[in-house]
């Protein structure tokens, strides 16, 4: 049984969870709308592949530098107010973008989104751990990567509907709405109290100090690289390049390549919370890391490479290549180990802007390597993006050798006893 460490209600304790969860999905739909909407946006706004790529990346940029800073504000300070302003960021955010009239306009409006976004992930995390017990902690957190695949899964396929029907513009006005309500409910709702959950020196010098500690951690830093490939293949190819990528090569319409890409989405939901139990279950870290990338590669490669296989076998194999990605979330399980409970949310917020960058290097890398090999090929949509997305399977490869050989075995104990692990600082 799920037991809280509060003095609340279990049920108000799951309500609470879940109230910020809509956040992290509201904030996921956002981040991934472009990626239905990129035909109309180069035509309206007048950009190319590789400006696309750029605008959209611009999300990833302020996120990630805002990451660290969301977990000093999220150890020191009250949710309730932090989660509320960074709803209402996103939610000017995508009115913003909904009246953009060029690149300039869209990408400012991509950093605001990007800003407040900062805030989602590392919100729920922080909120599973007030509430409840740390054993459950895994669970929790591929429970938090299967709602964050859900959020973009409606970012794909009801908004590419949305688009059909309503337009791009209108459709952001409408996400912009449902922040400013879902920013009102976090105000009234989310009460809680945590006193001796939050770290009492709130000095600035004090957070800096926090910092040091955690990226003077040589593990923190080769989970970062870890959890940056892993997630590449979503922000990098199912955020944004997976829908034009199934409608050129596949020649498929835009719903279907929309529907398409949700498995991959739909496969994190899946491989989320069961590869976080799973390592629980061993008792291992490392062994579920390792695994779940060797299958995301080969699943991707078959991908990449068998092109007229049926249809059906390719949804099954974006399914497991999105599965496989869920390694990340491991890595949240791991850094949470390996650092003090009361840099817990640094900790995690540092480990996400590793996953997170993904977006920011991969989305215009691969925009750049379209554009060069669709003109080294003589115009051959086929072989741009086959060569392009060739990326992606490196970041598979390159994380399985980084599990391997570089992480070490946490073991699911605790920071307090990790910490005495001379191999582990």
């Amino acid at each position: 049984m799920i037991i809280n460490k509060t003095n609340m209600s279990k049920t108000k304790a799951i309500f609470l969870y879940m109230l910020v969860s809509l956040f992290l999905i509201f904030e996921m739909a956002v981040q991934v709308s472009p990626s239905i909407m990129t035909n109309s946006l180069m035509q309206d706004l007048n950009i190319g592949t590789f400006g696309l790529g750029i605008m959209s990346g611009f999300y990833f940029y302020t996120y990630t530098i805002f990451q660290a800073p969301s977990g000093m504000l999220l150890d020191r300070c009250a949710p309730r107010k932090i989660i509320t302003l960074a709803i209402l960021t996103c939610a000017i955010g995508s009115a913003l973008f909904g009246v953009a009239t060029n690149i300039y306009i869209g990408s400012i409006a991509r950093l605001l989104l990007g800003a407040g976004s900062a805030f989602a992930f590392v919100s729920v995390l922080i909120t599973a751990a007030d509430l409840f017990e740390n054993k459950h902690f895994a669970f929790f957190a591929g429970l938090t990567q299967a709602l964050a695949a859900l959020g973009a899964m409606s970012g794909q396929v009801p908004l590419s509907h949305l688009v059909d029907s309503l337009g791009w513009r209108h459709t952001l006005f409408l996400l912009a709405i449902i922040g400013f309500m879902l920013a009102l409910l976090v105000w009234i709702f989310l009460d809680y109290e945590r006193h001796n959950l939050m770290h009492k020196d709130t000095s600035p010098h004090n957070a800096w100090k926090s910092l040091q500690d955690i990226l003077s951690n040589k593990q923190t830093w080769v989970i970062a690289i870890y959890a940056c490939l892993s997630w590449a293949p979503l922000s990098g190819f199912a955020s944004l390049w997976a829908v034009p990528y199934f409608i050129n090569v596949y020649q498929l319409t835009p719903p279907t390549a929309a529907t398409l890409v949700a498995f991959m989405w739909l496969g994190v939901v899946a491989g989320s919370p069961l590869l976080g139990w799973w390592s629980t279950y061993l008792g291992q870290r490392r062994l579920p890391l390792w695994v779940s990338e060797c299958i995301g590669f080969f699943a991707f490669f078959i991908i990449l490479f068998y092109i007229h296989t049926p249809i059906w076998i390719t949804g099954v194999l974006i399914f497991v290549a999105g599965g496989a990605t869920a390694g990340q979330v491991l890595t949240f399980s791991v850094v949470r180990e390996l650092n003090h409970p009361k840099q817990r949310a640094t900790a995690l917020a540092v480990n996400n802007m590793a996953v997170v960058i993904s977006g920011a290097i991969f989305q215009p890398l691969i925009g750049k390597l379209l554009q060069i090999h669709h003109a080294y090929f003589g115009g051959s949509t086929l072989s741009a993006y086959k060569y392009s997305l060739m990326v992606i399977l490196a970041s598979y490869f390159i994380a399985t050798l980084v599990a391997f050989f570089f992480i070490r075995e946490t073991g699911g104990k605790e920071a307090e006893s990790v910490l005495r692990s001379s191999e582990l600082l």
